[in-house]
């Protein structure tokens, strides 16, 4: 926000420009002087608002999209709009229904990120992105084995941030479980604590010395192990209610919701906002409108984002995609509030 802008909003074209965004929100059809004067107790005449209007247009803040129509909130006008709120807004919590649904729904990540995904969807009719966490460099935990069949196992893989993999291991020869539960001793006792760069073929070599009789599950289950760091290491992004945003008038143009679609569905594309929300995050809410977006796919919508942390670190990334006519303010308390529960969560698990 520019200097000069301030100067040049005053309280009344400021007024003016906060109706117009509350009314275009409300309707989603352009906005003219008659609709302010009979709507909002603005103090002044339908002639006066029409010329504060032109200034507003002259200055960016507002935009007509057809010749004889009303005016439409801007991006530069958005986002004035937007810094203006977040300078205002109090920092209090709006009490969010579902938080005691999601401190009893589950001990696992994974499993309460993708409720929060849902309930995100569900509150804001909007789209909600989360990414797992990507704890960079993880570390083994524990590491169970139990007997399904003589010649299966399943392998329960735990790293630090109890993100949890669990694999179908299928042998060649059997086992029991009083076998398994040696096997999981040595692999414990080896590899607790260790990252994959870590694991090395000593490491490997050293533990099958240890357990002739089961050579081939030590094998087996070392490569899930790694496949499991691999997965945790590297953060996979979920959408939930991608519908809801083609439910707005401003995405019954099939082009752009085709394009905005194909957006949404593309994980590096995801994976570049949700790495960019978490490097660029400085303990705040992240708003990007419009065409500060630098895909086209979401120049018609605006993003908001934050980050949540375990252990003190950022590791993963919760956020709204919605058009530019998003409900700000209560998105924005939405998410702050959600965000300030999820990390105490996260850190109870």
């Amino acid at each position: 926000m520019e200097g000069g802008e301030t100067v040049e909003l005053n309280e009344r074209k400021l007024q003016i420009l906060k109706a117009i965004i509350n009314d275009y929100f409300e309707t989603a059809e352009p906005v003219g002087s008659r609709t302010l004067s009979r709507h909002y107790d603005l103090g002044i005449s339908p002639a006066t608002i029409r010329n504060e209007m032109s200034d507003l247009e002259e200055l960016g803040f507002i935009m007509q999209p057809h010749t004889s129509s009303g005016r439409i909130p801007s991006d530069k006008g958005y986002r004035f709009y937007v810094d203006m709120m977040l300078q205002l807004q109090k920092a209090e919590f709006t009490k969010l229904v579902y938080l005691e649904e999601l401190k009893k729904s589950t001990s696992r990540i994974e499993d309460m990120l993708k409720t929060i995904g849902e309930y995100l969807a569900k509150e804001t009719h909007y789209t909600s992105i989360v990414s797992s966490p990507s704890y960079k460099k993880s570390k083994i935990k524990n590491i169970q084995l139990v007997e399904v069949e003589k010649h299966a196992i399943l392998a329960v893989i735990v790293t630090d941030g109890n993100a949890i993999k669990d694999y179908m291991i299928h042998l060649e020869h059997e086992v029991n479980q009083e076998l398994l539960n040696h096997l999981a001793l040595k692999l414990n006792g080896h590899l607790m604590g260790l990252t994959l760069e870590d694991i090395g073929l000593d490491i490997i070599h050293t533990i099958k010395e240890q357990v002739q009789d089961g050579e081939e599950v030590i094998s087996k289950v070392i490569d899930v192990v790694f496949r499991t760091i691999r997965e945790v290491d590297d953060s996979d992004i979920h959408t939930y209610g991608t519908m809801n945003i083609l439910q707005y008038p401003e995405f019954n143009d099939i082009s752009k919701a085709s394009m905005l679609l194909q957006t949404l569905e593309t994980k590096d594309v995801l994976k570049d906002i949700i790495n960019t929300t978490i490097e660029s995050d400085d303990g705040h809410v992240k708003i990007v409108i419009g065409e500060e977006n630098q895909l086209d796919g979401l120049k018609d919508c605006s993003l908001i984002t934050t980050s949540y942390h375990i252990g003190g670190k950022k590791v993963g990334a919760i956020g709204i995609i919605g058009p530019k006519r998003m409900d700000y303010d209560r998105t924005v308390q939405n998410l702050r509030c959600l965000i300030k529960n999820v990390d105490d969560l996260l850190n109870k698990l």
